[in-house]
């Protein structure tokens, strides 16, 4: 059993070849020689749950992974997102084949709901994940992380849904490595900070539904009511492209007010110009795509990573 600790990020089509040559340069000027492009896979993933989705109501995913030939099977929890950051149990099996080996999860500490396995008997292959991963190995500020940069697509009976993704895994050092990194590149590609992994884009297909966050407890901390509100704005900014529809703009901007009245001066001050920026984004009298405008900007990344870094310290 593993733990992941990992910072997605979310990138437009047209700007995914803009982050493989910013990496391959960061690689080519580095002094460190193990900073390099590690490899370009193909990923074909099969994700299986009972058809009342069973395991991914009690915080499980279960997946068979074929890449060059070989076959792995991967369990992985819900975790918990840290304010943006991911953190998941993960175990990992290699097989002969395609098909299942369900008597491997005797390894998994399961939720008290599936230790009976009696589940099994109705698993069903609910969606796919079919992808080209590029891989780059990073030293960066004492920390090795792995960046990888996926896209291509989930896909089930009930629709698709594209992937275009950037991930920073930390493999050792310190965490804030991952926000000093993620952040060097949003200074040079746009993107934004993103919660919704690929098995919640799958199961999104099904379910038609966009996740928030808990509201907390009127009597919380400010800090918990920054979590909450920071997060919000990420599943509204996501949505956003996910459903196409401008009008999201409106609870992405009120997010960003309410935020703006839980964090330090310094990024208060940061979100306000956030804040105008939309504004003046909303009125402009321009015949452009208003998404592709936002998603052409580095401002909401930055500003989503700056926030995030600055949470996860004080909830820390």
């Amino acid at each position: 059993m593993a733990t992941e600790l990992e910072l997605k990020l979310m990138v437009q089509p047209e700007h995914l070849a803009s982050v493989g040559r910013y990496l391959n340069d960061y690689c080519a000027a580095s002094a460190e020689p193990k900073d390099a492009h590690q490899a370009t896979l193909d990923l074909m993933n099969g994700y299986y749950d009972t058809a009342e989705a069973k395991l991914m109501r009690n915080g499980i995913a279960l997946r068979i992974r074929a890449v060059n030939r070989e076959y792995i099977q991967t369990v992985k929890t819900r975790g918990s997102s840290r304010v943006g950051m991911h953190a998941r149990d993960e175990w990992e099996w290699s097989l002969p084949s395609d098909a299942l080996d369900l008597s491997l999860l005797k390894e998994v500490p399961l939720p008290e709901l599936l230790v009976d396995m009696a589940w099994s008997r109705d698993l069903i292959e609910v969606f796919r994940t079919d992808f080209k991963r590029d891989v780059w190995l990073i030293h960066y500020q004492g920390a090795c992380i792995e960046v990888v940069a996926d896209q291509g697509e989930v896909s089930s009976q009930y629709g698709r849904d594209g992937i275009c993704e950037v991930e920073l895994e930390l493999k050792q050092g310190p965490e804030g490595a991952l926000y000093a990194f993620a952040t060097l590149m949003a200074e040079q590609v746009p993107m934004q900070v993103s919660t919704v992994s690929k098995a919640q884009k799958g199961s999104r297909l099904q379910h038609r539904k966009i996740e928030f966050p808990d509201k907390p407890k009127a009597h919380a901390e400010l800090t918990r009511f920054a979590e909450y509100w920071y997060e919000t704005w990420l599943v509204y900014w996501e949505a956003m492209f996910y459903l196409h529809d401008e009008a999201l703009l409106q609870p992405v901007r009120s997010a960003v007010k309410q935020l703006r009245q839980c964090v330090a001066a310094e990024l208060a001050s940061e979100l306000q110009s956030l804040e105008q920026f939309y504004d003046e984004q909303l009125h402009q009298d321009s015949d452009d795509d208003l998404l592709a405008r936002l998603a052409s900007s580095p401002q909401t990344g930055l500003a989503m990573l700056a926030v995030g870094e600055w949470l996860n310290q004080q909830l820390n």
